[in-house]
């Protein structure tokens, strides 16, 4: 039943993209020529940000850590707003397709190919991730042992390339905003069905959820904890900074609106979006995690939901099914199309609008295989909670485009610096910052949480200080 659902979700998909997408040209690949609407683009955002992995990682926290995760999100609005009016302009006055072409005038072209391949790296495993989590959901829930997981992801992969090859980002506004709406009346069909599970209507359910020891939010007792308020909140719009202003992906849409003023827009609303909605799926695991007790889970971490769907009946089945393909594919539909911008416009040196649509073909099917692959082998290396791995992941490798960015915005004096250094820094600033944060565990017992980022970012910005100080004062 669940193999001809995503039959029928492929084809509505290719329809709504074969619509939009009819012209194959490069001007509508990469920018969808600049006429996406704002609303469009900032609703589609929402699907492709919180992708499958929120259906099971988000309501799956809960039992563990209630609703810290909502600092977080308060983080992530003040992240928009910094990125709506300090990044923005600075895209689009460069008027490039990449937006990785601005470290270009100060770090040269060997800062411009490592910002991509930094983002290249993240946005590949994370985009895996993301998809390895719903389409292994999926597998398990469709009972289909005929056929190897391998091959069901290579579908799954297969049917996002077919209807992104050709139109890319003015296919994807439209699909995007259709598997939002889905993504989120799916997960409100949930609510209802759990709330009805548990004798409460939707006013007996607020209630419900508010007095709950697990819908707390605030957590300003131990500054040690990864709980600790002012780490999400900070983490969190930091994280924002980097996971929608430095990556290609997101700010590729926001380059599609018709203007800057409307990119803003866009972005904005985006944000205020993102709260309601996570409200959502932390509600829908504090009534799961109520629906078995607490202390008789079943199941824990990613597995929870998932269990809760099985044993519900398939009509959840079916609600949950279209909620993570919605999301899933949103998600990694616009990661694909990104990666094919970067690997065009900053490693291979082309003009991305006016290189021929056989080479763009050709890119992004290397890309999509490059995914299918990722997916496979993630299918060895296993995380109960999958949200958790892409943050980590953030840490890492955004940490140096955090840097980067930070000297080309706020260093304007002393020239390029054009060197291998460059290179080497951002290679050994995660490398640094995770010895810190094990020593610190170690010696002080200080668990260090999202704030990673903010070490990494900051030593790869002392770095490329140090590298300008030593050239200069060898020329002189």
């Amino acid at each position: 039943m669940l193999i001809l659902l995503l039959v029928l979700y492929f084809c509505l998909l290719t329809y709504v993209s074969h619509r939009t997408g009819k012209n194959d040209s490069g001007a509508d690949f990469f920018l969808g020529n600049r006429r996406s609407p704002w609303w469009a683009v900032a609703i589609g955002m929402v699907g492709a940000s919180v992708s499958g992995v929120s259906f099971v990682s988000v309501p799956g926290w809960v039992p563990a850590s209630s609703f810290s995760y909502m600092q977080m999100v308060l983080g992530f609005l003040v992240g928009y707003v910094v990125v709506a009016y300090l990044l923005l302009p600075i895209y689009y006055n460069s008027g490039n397709v990449s937006i990785y072409s601005y470290l270009t005038s100060r770090l040269g072209e060997s800062g411009r190919k490592t910002g991509a391949l930094f983002f290249l790296l993240n946005k590949l495993m994370g985009a895996a991730v993301k998809f390895y989590v719903a389409a292994y959901v999926l597998y398990q829930l469709s009972d289909i042992d005929f056929l190897p997981f391998p091959v069901f992801a290579l579908l799954c992969v297969s049917f996002v390339y077919f209807y992104t090859y050709k139109g890319g980002i003015r296919s994807i506004v439209w699909t995007d905003l259709l598997q939002t709406f889905l993504m989120v009346l799916s997960l409100v069909l949930l609510l209802h069905k759990a709330l009805s599970l548990m004798d409460l209507d939707w006013r007996s359910g607020l209630s419900f959820i508010a007095d709950s020891d697990l819908s707390r939010i605030f957590y300003f007792d131990d500054w040690s904890t990864r709980t600790y308020f002012w780490k999400h909140f900070v983490s969190g719009a930091f994280v924002v900074v980097v996971m929608t202003g430095l990556d290609q992906d997101m700010i590729q849409k926001n380059l599609s609106c018709r203007s800057l003023k409307e990119a803003r827009r866009n972005m904005l609303s985006y944000g205020v979006l993102f709260i309601p909605v996570n409200l959502l799926f932390l509600s829908l695991g504090l009534l799961v995690a109520n629906y078995y007790g607490v202390d008789a889970l079943p199941a824990t971490g990613d597995a929870l939901l998932p269990y809760f769907v099985k044993e519900a009946g398939p009509a959840v089945l079916m609600c949950f099914a279209v909620g993570m393909l919605a999301s899933s594919f949103s998600s990694v539909d616009s990661a694909m199309a990104a990666m094919t911008t970067s690997l065009l416009s900053d490693l291979l040196g082309e003009d991305a609008e006016r290189v021929s649509p056989k080479l763009r073909h050709r890119v992004h099917l290397g890309v999509a295989a490059a995914v299918c692959l990722a997916v496979v082998l993630l299918d060895f290396v296993r995380s109960d909670h999958a949200i958790d791995v892409i943050y980590q992941l953030v840490s890492y490798l955004y940490g140096p485009l955090l840097g980067m960015f930070a000297y080309c915005i706020f260093r304007r004096g002393g020239g390029v610096v054009d060197s291998v250094w460059v290179v080497v820094v951002a290679v050994l600033s995660p490398l640094l910052s995770y010895g810190t944060s094990k020593a610190l565990h170690v010696f002080c017992g200080y668990d260090m949480g999202y704030e990673l980022l903010l070490l990494n970012g900051l030593i790869t910005y002392l770095g490329i200080v140090c590298i300008r100080r030593l050239t200069s004062a060898g020329r002189s």
